[in-house]
């Protein structure tokens, strides 16, 4: 596993389609992600499916991760991830986690079981 692409929040960048997307320029994944992330309040285009990483200081950057509350907290922390910060499990980490499903909390709890 690619420590630098495990996402602050916990999710798998290296697996995420929109880097798969950017890595295979791969326009039918762009369209069906779009098509599938997007909605009314948060429309996406095919171009906008694009990533290099949560963690990667480099463009382009997912629009929804651009606008990450979780990364923007991590930064400023300068962690490494949500795992490695004395306020774990907090308020902003616990509301992205219950969209996000077991498998980011599941990472984020097997790297804190390595630093604690």
């Amino acid at each position: 596993m690619n420590e630098n692409m495990i996402a602050y929040c916990g999710l798998d960048c290296a697996v995420c389609p929109a880097h798969l997307a950017l890595l295979n320029d791969d326009n039918e994944l762009r369209a069906k992600q779009a098509a599938k992330w997007g909605s009314p309040e948060y429309p996406l285009a095919d171009k906008d499916i694009n990533c290099v990483g949560c963690k990667v200081d480099a463009e382009p950057r997912f629009k929804f991760c651009r606008e990450c509350a979780v990364r923007a907290c991590a930064t400023g922390r300068g962690v490494e991830t949500c795992a490695h910060c004395e306020d774990y499990e907090c308020g902003t980490l616990e509301g992205w986690l219950k969209q996000a499903g077991d498998e980011a909390r599941e990472r984020l709890e097997a790297i804190r079981s390595t630093l604690y």
